[in-house]
Parts: structure tokens; sequence; C-alpha cells
């Protein structure tokens, strides 16, 4: 049955039995990699659920921990943190509530996110009662009690039996604040009582009454405070050992439920490929029995072609492949084709016989005619060769006179340079030249300024003279009314003795004052004289250096303009210069053309004579064929 079949149709057979297998085999492949992506997408939602337990714990028991550095600096910022992570640890668990596929765990989760809200909640109101009572001796009410205690001591330090009295109660005080127990506290009101008592019988009810009102208002509030920590801290281990319960409980539900998903997962696995392999293996037996019966056919039909190609490979034109009608398929269509091919190369070569004579006595004239042109060509290249010798002599002189030229262009350029560098620097030295008249004006108007400041130096002196005297006048006046008053004045004559020693010392001040500044006038007159004589020299230098800077100005346009020349000349020597190196360079290139065209002509002939021999050998060669 397969004998008849075409080529082309066992293919297709073969074809459609490896789609069918392929496309088996992907649909058991997806389903178990869907399978598989379904628990490990479990296995994902659970590490994700364990992982944000995790990091849930771990904040809270981090924000415990730093209670106990807690302090007034960072107790705001300590509660909005917690405040935020509270909030933040709650959307954490309702996203994993939402992530749960499990009954028990969501509840299980809800539980946890009910307990951890309790326990912040705990933790705020510690942080806040501990606020309260005061983080340390100076911050809450302890802070209170002592600095209002600081200001009763501080109050009573100079009175000793209120002084006695009070240290007693600091000592209660002390007591109580350790340990506030009803005891002490009864203490502490005796204590208490009897200083108050004291403050009233000393009179000092309206100073110091009010201050030791508001202590004793701190002390009570105090013990109250410190039972509602007590109760904060009882409420916080409880509701600790309750988070930490729950979060081990929800730990281990975590972890079976990953357990039960990784033993699915690998039962899936193996199933999908133990299916995987059996399907293969169906495919491949089924593919390999259809590959076998199809290549046995073609076999044997290339062996009945493989004959005939030997019989025409010996020279047996009139060798025929067999053709099969019925299958009419690829091989019997290469059978045809081979067919063809023997009775077209028969013909060829039959014509190949005939050209071979034809070609031989064409050679031949090619042959004489390619001597010709070779004599000819030979002459040419002799010519050109002395042309080439002659063109390079003058290209080695005009390339020596363009030596000589840039020479010249160097020297002129170097003149140019020079003349540039002499005009800038002129320029250069006017410009400072400028700038020291400048400063020199300027100088000579702050020496004018600080002439004119000294004569107000001069009246501020004055007024500080007439100051002096009068202080002196008033003191004596003191010391008289001093004597007048006897020993009562005695402190005062001593005050106006040192008023009019400061008067005397002032005015003496002055004086040298005056003198300095008189000096500082002179010196400044004498540096003004000085100063214009120097403006006064400044002005010629800077005249002449402009005359100067005209005159290298103008050597710098000549020096320029013989440049230019220069450069103009150079560059029109230059030109020819190198239109005679090109020509030499032609030359050169057209006397080895012609060199080569020789060779080239010497190949042909060669060639000539091979093709000569080549289709003598050729004729010999087609005598072995048998033609039609």
């Amino acid at each position: 049955m397969l004998n008849n079949l075409s080529f082309r149709a066992k293919l297709l057979c073969l074809l459609v039995c490896a789609v069918v297998g392929f496309t088996l085999v992907t649909l058991v492949a997806i389903n178990g990699m869907n399978a598989q992506q379904e628990a490990n997408q479990k296995l994902r939602v659970y590490g994700d659920i364990g992982s944000g337990v995790d990091k849930v714990s771990l904040g809270i028991l981090e924000a415990a921990d730093q209670l106990r550095n807690l302090n007034d600096s960072n107790y705001a910022a300590y509660t909005a943190t917690l405040e935020a992570r509270k909030q933040k640890d709650i959307e954490i668990f309702q996203q994993d509530i939402e992530k749960a596929d499990q009954t028990q765990l969501a509840n299980a989760l809800k539980s946890s996110q009910t307990i951890l809200e309790n326990y912040a909640n705990a933790l705020l109101a510690l942080a806040k009662q501990r606020s309260i009572i005061g983080f340390s001796n100076t911050s809450g009410l302890k802070g209170k009690v002592s600095m209002l205690g600081e200001q009763i001591a501080t109050n009573v330090e100079r009175l000793s039996l209120l002084r006695r009295e009070f240290v007693n109660v600091r000592k209660f005080e002390a007591t109580y604040l350790s340990h506030p127990d009803a005891e002490v506290l009864a203490d502490l009101q005796k204590s208490y009582d009897r200083f108050i008592s004291k403050v009233n019988d000393f009179g000092f009810k309206d100073s110091i009454g009010p201050v030791a009102a508001e202590y004793y208002e701190a002390l009570l509030a105090y013990g109250p405070a410190f039972d509602s920590l007590r109760q904060a801290e009882q409420r916080f281990d409880q509701e600790k050992n309750q988070f930490s319960d729950s979060q081990m409980a929800l730990a281990e539900l975590i972890s079976s439920y990953v357990q039960q998903a990784e033993v699915a997962s690998d039962r899936q696995s193996n199933q999908s490929l133990y299916t995987l392999i059996a399907v293969s293996i169906a495919v491949s037996l089924v593919s390999l029995l259809l590959m076998m019966s199809i290549g046995r056919s073609a076999r044997n039909t290339l062996m009945q072609v493989i004959a005939d190609l030997t019989k025409v490979k010996e020279g047996d034109m009139t060798a025929k492949a067999a053709i099969n009608n019925k299958r009419n398929d690829e091989f019997d269509a290469l059978s045809k084709s081979l067919n063809e091919m023997t009775g077209g190369l028969g013909n060829v070569l039959s014509d190949v016989v005939m050209t071979t004579s034809s070609v031989s006595s064409m050679v031949n004239d090619l042959n004489g005619a390619i001597t010709n042109i070779a004599d000819n060509n030979r002459s040419v290249t002799e010519r050109t060769s002395s042309l080439a010798v002659a063109t390079d002599d003058i290209s080695g002189r005009i390339t020596n006179l363009s030596s000589t030229t840039a020479e010249l262009r160097e020297h002129s350029s170097e003149t140019y340079e020079s003349a540039k560098a002499g005009a800038k620097t002129i320029r250069v030295v006017l410009d400072n030249l400028k700038g020291t008249v400048d400063a020199v004006n300027l100088t000579g108007k702050q020496l004018d300024e600080l002439g004119r400041l000294s004569s107000d130096i001069d009246n501020v002196i004055g007024m500080i003279n007439d100051l002096a005297n009068q202080t002196n006048l008033l003191a004596l006046n003191a010391a008289i009314e001093a004597a007048r008053a006897g020993e009562a004045g005695r402190g005062f004559s001593v005050v106006a003795d040192e008023v009019r020693s400061l008067a005397e010392k002032t005015v003496d001040a002055t004086s040298k004052i005056t003198d300095i500044v008189s000096t500082i006038q002179t010196s400044t007159k004498t540096a003004i004289e000085t100063m214009e004589q120097g403006q006064e020299r400044l002005r010629v230098i800077e005249q002449n250096g402009g005359e100067a800077e005209s005159a290298i100005r103008t050597i710098e346009n000549n020096a320029q303009t013989s440049s230019q020349a220069s450069d103009e000349m150079a560059t029109s020597i230059q030109d020819v210069a190198s239109t005679a190196v090109q020509m030499s360079t032609e030359m050169d290139q057209i006397a080895q053309q012609l060199s080569e065209d020789s060779h080239s002509i010497e190949l042909i002939v060669n060639s000539a004579h091979q093709i000569h021999d080549m289709a003598s050998s050729l004729a010999d060669k087609t005598r072995v064929f048998t033609l039609r």
C-alpha cells in the first residue's frame, strides 16, 4: 500500500503523526505546568504570609525594646512611630487574610490581628504612664516634685528651723517616690503638716505656702499615677505573652500548610512526569515505525536511480531510468528529469565535438594579433619612462624653490609675531599704568578724607576735655557735700575722689591724643603733596606710552603685510610643486600600467596556447561517449 503512495504523501503522514504527538505531549506538559504553578503559588502565598507575620513580630518586639531608652525628647516621635507601625501591621495582617485560601488560617490571622492591636495599645498606654510618672528625676511628676522641692529648699535655706523640718519632708519624699504605699504616705503627710504649721507660725504663709501646696498636690497625684503604671505594666505583660503564644501557633499552622502544599506539589510533579514520559514513548514508537517504512521505500528508489547514473558516468548516454506512473512522486519526477538530462547531455556533447575544431582555428588567429599588440606596447613603455625621468627632475627643482620660500615665510611670520608680542606687552604696561594712576588718585582722595576726619577728632577731643572739667567740678562739689555729711558721707567722699581722679586721667589722655592727631595731620599733608607729584609724573609716562604703542602698531601692520605676501608666494610655489609631483606620479602610474598591460598580453598569449591545447584534449575526451 505504501509503495504506490507518493513520497510527499508519506512525509505528510509522518508530519501529521509528529504534530499529533507533539500536541499530546504539549497538552500533558501544560497540564503539569499549570498544576505545578498552582502548587508553587500556594507555597508563595504561604511564604509571603509567614514573612509578613515574622516582619510584624520583629517590628513590634523592636518597638518594645526601645521602651527602655524612652525619654522626653523622643517620646512624641516614639508614640507617632508606634501608632504608624500599628496601622501598617494591621494592614499587613489584612492583606494576609485576603490571601489565605483556608478558613482556619484566615481565622488564625484575624485573631492574631486583634491580639497585635491590643498589644500595641498596651505598649502605647505603658509609654504614656511612664511619661506621666517621668522617665527620669527631672521629667513628669518626679521632675515636678523635685523642682518644687528644690524651690522650697531654696526659700528656707536661711531659716534653720524650717530648713531642718523640710529636710525630713524630703527624706519621706524620696522613700515615697520609690515605694508609694499608704504607710509611707501617712508619714509623709505628718512631716508635711509639721512643716506647714511652722511656716504659718513664722509668717511665711504667703511666700512659701502656695509653692508648698502645689508640691503637696504633686505628691498626692504621684500615688494614683504609680498604681496606673503598675496596671499598665501588668496589662502589657499579659498582652505580650498572649501575642507570643498567638505568633507561635500561627507560625506552626503556616508551617503545616506549607508542608501540605509541598507534598501536593511533589505528587503533581511526579504524576505529570510519568504521563509525559508515557505519551512521549508512544508517539516516538509510531513515528519510528512510519519513518522506517518511508526510509526503506526511498532507499529502493534511490538505489535504482544511482544504478542509472552510474551508466551515464561510464559514458552510456542511452541509459533510461524506470518511472512508476501510478505513484508519480518526486522520485519518479527525478527519474524523468534524469532521462531528459541524459538526452540533452548527448546533444550538448555532439555540439561540443563540432565546436572544438572551430575554437582551435580561432585561437591561432588570436595569437598572431596579440603578438603585434605586445610589440607596440613595448615601444610606448620606453618613451613613457623617458618622459617620467624629465618630470622628476623638474619636480626636484621646484621642491628646492618651495623650501627656500617656506624659510622666507617663517622669517616673516616670526617678525610679525615679535611685533605683535611687543604691542601686546606695551598695551599690558599701559593698562597696568592706568590702574596705577587710578589707585594713586583713590589714595589721594582717601588721604584728604583722613585729614578731614583728623579735624573731626580735634573737635571730639575738645568735647571730651569739657566733659572732664565738668566731671572734676561735680566731683569737687560731691566731696564738699560729703564733708558736710560727716561720717554718713564718708563712702560718698571716696566715690567723689575716684571720679575726680578719673577726670584728671581723662584730661591727660585727651592731651596725648591731641598730640598724636597733630602728628597724623602733618604726615597726611606731606603724603598728599608727594602723591600729587607722583600723579603728575604718571600722566607724563602715560602720554609717552601711548605714542610708543602707536609706533609698535605701525610696525606690526607692516610686518603683517610682509608676512601675507610671503604666504601668497609660498602658496603659489607649493601649488606648482604639487602639480609637478602629480604629473610625475601620473607618468609613473602610466608606465606601470603599460608594464602591467605587457604582462597581461603575455598571459593572454599563454592562455590562448593553453586553450588550443585544451580544445585538442576536449576533442580527444568526447570520443569516448556513445551518442545517438
